[in-house]
């Protein structure tokens, strides 16, 4: 009889022991030889391209399709290296430096709807950009969270539902009667002259 006292605590966590330690380990030594070669963590540092590492899984996909097991130039599995690609791919969308250049086919574009949102929320939607006091609900805890990723839009998230307290507009309107847009790089500006705000409190 299993009373192990974690067991049930444990059940609930992200199931990492059910990685084959084979596939992990080849999708590693993949890693390795990136990280030699661009620098390790390079896709957070830089940002990538979807396309880029799209084509090349597609590339090590067929080659294995082909019956090439191995890549020529690491002399590993092709697999690992598509495994790898995704990683990445992964990795870099969720830190928001995943530049999403897919050729998307056109879709309708639907609000968000969050989980019986609290009064004073407002839903964001896929176009939205986030800016500071957007919260995200996080469904592995049910809660809802502060996002850490200002300046980013929500298309790169779009997985996760998004909210903003609604505030007094007269806070986001610059002197000249514009509304002040969040971007990306340049920050809180006015969506006509281009200003940088400057907070009145």
């Amino acid at each position: 009889m299993n009373n192990d006292p974690k067991g049930a605590a444990g059940a609930t966590k992200t199931p990492l022991g059910l990685i084959p330690p084979y596939a992990m380990a080849q999708t590693a030594w993949v890693h390795g030889l990136g990280a030699a070669k661009y620098g390790e963590w390079n896709w957070r540092d830089t940002g990538v391209c979807a396309s880029t590492y799209v084509s090349a899984i597609m590339r090590h996909m067929n080659a294995w399709r082909d019956g090439e097991d191995l890549d020529p130039e690491s002399g590993i599995t092709h697999l690992a290296h598509v495994a790898a690609s995704c990683n990445i791919l992964m990795d870099a969308h969720f830190c928001g430096t995943l530049q999403d250049d897919r050729n998307t086919a056109p879709q309708i574009t639907e609000t968000n709807s969050s989980p019986a949102p609290n009064t004073g929320y407002v839903a964001l939607d896929k176009n939205a950009t986030l800016q500071a006091g957007d919260e995200y609900f996080d469904p592995s805890i049910r809660e809802w969270a502060k996002s850490k990723y200002v300046g980013f839009p929500i298309g790169n998230f779009s997985e996760l539902l998004y909210r903003r307290p609604i505030i007094d507009k007269n806070n986001t309107e610059c002197h000249c009667g514009r509304i002040m847009i969040n971007h990306w790089t340049l920050g809180i500006i006015c969506e006509d002259c281009d200003l940088q705000w400057q907070d009145p409190y």
